[in-house]
């Protein structure tokens, strides 16, 4: 009874601490709000950066899984490169060890209860009394989290004292190194949760269930099998998450083969150096810090060479139609709105390469260019009929994305990038719906025998092609100051087409140069060109600028209608 008895502890210490973490873990990213999306993109420019930005993320969240898997949202979302992604979860690695000190530091010097019952008490109580409050009901939630940590750590200690005390485990040293290294790499892939892993060995060196090198023997196998969650993530998903996933493995399997190389080297370290052999709790932290230590000064300076070592072992797959969506779970907001914001922008390529195709532009040197940048096979150019279907099946992909978002909780803020984003959709696909009515009327003119109105399609093309220009410097400028001016010469520019060809079809009228059956036909074109460029002109405001810019621009547009 009684050794059911301490098995049941320690299944219950097991959860609660991990109910700890979780609690905490969503805490933090409902604080942090768009802080670690703003972080990812401030600091991984570069190596150290991404590295560095790893550390510090999972030493917050407590959780380099948790980071891990957030990576592979934000890759795939195309917020991150691979070199970026693979230094940020190498300093993952890094960061996790954390815990591990901090358990070495409180859970076995002092009393776990007083230290984790007022953390809950007080969790709990903010929790009923903060309800309606965001951010502290939050804080309650992560004080909460803190305390449950503890006390499953501490229903660990217990169980595992317990077991220490009926049972003789002198045994355990004799079996082979590979056996202590493949249990910590099953006790990881079972418990889901290296932080745990950990602890509980910590536990059992405090109780002298295990010896040291036993012990750290383990911490390797519990590295290795950190990986498997993040490999289960990544599957059946876009290329770049299997390359971030594949590169987790290759770090943890690499540093695992030389810390086991040098363990003779590190034990001698940890007891002797340090002189932890009398506290083991301690020791392990070390070892655990090492291991990831040497991995991280070993990558660091090959994170290019990886990078294209994974992109060899993993082969691109085929194309889809999303570029971003693909597969991607809309489980992480920020980085499903980022994926949302890039896929915006792939449809609008993709709507500027239909109207480029409409009208026989794909044959000018800076379209071709412009295409060529954007990965668009230039030589195969599909019918205009399925280069629409593909512009409006991307616009489903696009809704059906946002609204598998929608069913999570939102702050604010995302609530409205989500909708600006949306109309951006809708405005781009707009745009090109426009055009496809008043195809045949367009094909119709271009065959005319009057030289007049082939004239006035010379002008329609010119005009449109040099829209089409500022549509491309657009997307291509990253400054907001420029894009404001650029976007605003375009709404004045759309304006005095507009006048202009007004003015040469009235002029055409009145010399009778023209049919009057071709009249409702040329206006039509030019009501249709008109609104098509607004719409465009709608949609990149929508996907380019901040509601602040996008308000600067409404202004100027206002401003200028009161001067005429």
């Amino acid at each position: 009874m009684s050794n059911e008895f301490n098995l049941v502890e320690l299944l219950a210490g097991i959860g609660i601490f991990l109910f700890g973490m979780f609690q905490m873990e969503e805490a933090l990213k409902q604080l942090s709000g768009g802080s670690f999306r703003r972080l990812l993109r401030r600091f991984t420019k570069n190596w150290f950066r991404s590295v560095s930005s790893g550390a510090i993320a999972t030493a917050i969240l407590q959780s380099s899984t948790a980071v891990s898997l957030m990576v592979l949202a934000f890759a795939g979302a195309g917020v991150l490169g691979m070199e970026s992604a693979i230094g940020v979860v190498i300093g993952s690695n890094l960061g996790t060890t954390l815990t591990s000190w901090v358990v070495a530091a409180l859970g076995f010097k002092i009393d776990i209860a007083l230290l984790a019952l007022p953390f809950i008490g007080a969790g709990g109580l903010g929790l009923i009394f903060f309800s309606n409050s965001r951010r502290g009901g939050n804080i309650c939630k992560f004080l909460l989290g803190f305390g449950f940590l503890f006390l499953g750590l501490d229903y660990m200690k217990t169980s595992i004292d317990d077991l220490a005390q009926h049972y003789d485990f002198a045994g355990l040293s004799q079996y082979h190194w590979i056996v202590y290294i493949v249990a910590g790499f099953f006790l990881t892939a079972i418990i889901q949760s290296s932080t745990a892993s950990v602890a509980i060995i910590q536990s059992a060196v405090h109780t002298g269930i295990l010896a040291f090198p036993v012990a750290a023997y383990m911490v390797i196998g519990i590295n290795v099998g950190t990986t498997l969650t993040v490999m289960i993530g990544s599957l059946g998903s876009q290329t770049i998450k299997k390359r971030v996933a594949f590169s987790h493995l290759l770090f943890n399997l690499v540093a695992a083969i030389l810390v086991t190389i040098l363990f003779p080297l590190l034990i001698y370290f940890v007891q002797d150096v340090a002189r932890l052999e009398n506290n083991p709790v301690t020791g392990i932290a070390l070892f655990h810090t090492l291991f990831n230590l040497i991995g991280v000064i070993v990558f660091f300076p090959l994170i290019g060479f990886l990078t294209n070592v994974v992109v060899r072992v993993i082969r691109e797959k085929k194309a889809t139609i999303t570029r971003y969506l693909h597969t991607l779970k809309p489980d992480v907001t920020q980085a499903g709105i980022e994926a949302l914001r890039n896929e915006n922008r792939h449809l609008v390529v993709e709507v500027i390469r239909y109207h480029l195709r409409l009208l026989k532009l794909t044959k000018r040197e800076p379209f071709q260019s412009f295409l060529k940048r954007e990965n668009v096979a230039v030589a195969k150019e599909p019918s205009l009929e399925n280069m629409y279907q593909q512009v409006k099946l991307l616009e489903a992909e696009i809704y059906t994305f946002a609204s598998g978002l929608q069913v999570h909780e939102l702050r604010d803020e995302e609530v409205r990038e989500l909708n600006t984003l949306l109309h951006a959709t809708r405005n781009a696909v707009a745009s090109a719906k426009i055009l496809k009515d008043v195809q045949h009327d367009f094909q119709e003119a271009e065959n005319s025998d009057n030289a007049e109105i082939e004239k006035l399609m010379v002008h329609v093309k010119e005009k449109w092609a040099a829209t089409q220009q500022e549509f491309i410097a657009l997307l291509e400028e990253k400054e907001s100051s420029t894009n404001i001016s650029l976007i605003h010469g375009l709404m004045l520019k759309n304006k005095e087409d507009d006048i202009a060809f007004t003015q040469l079809i009235t002029a055409a009228i009145a010399s009778k140069k023209i049919s009057q059956a071709d009249i409702p036909t040329q206006i039509t074109l030019n009501r249709a060109f008109n609104i098509s460029v607004r719409q465009m002109i709608d949609a990149l405001r929508d996907l380019l600028f901040t509601e602040p810019e996008a308000e600067i621009v409404e202004k100027l547009a206002e401003q200028k209608s009161i001067t005429v």
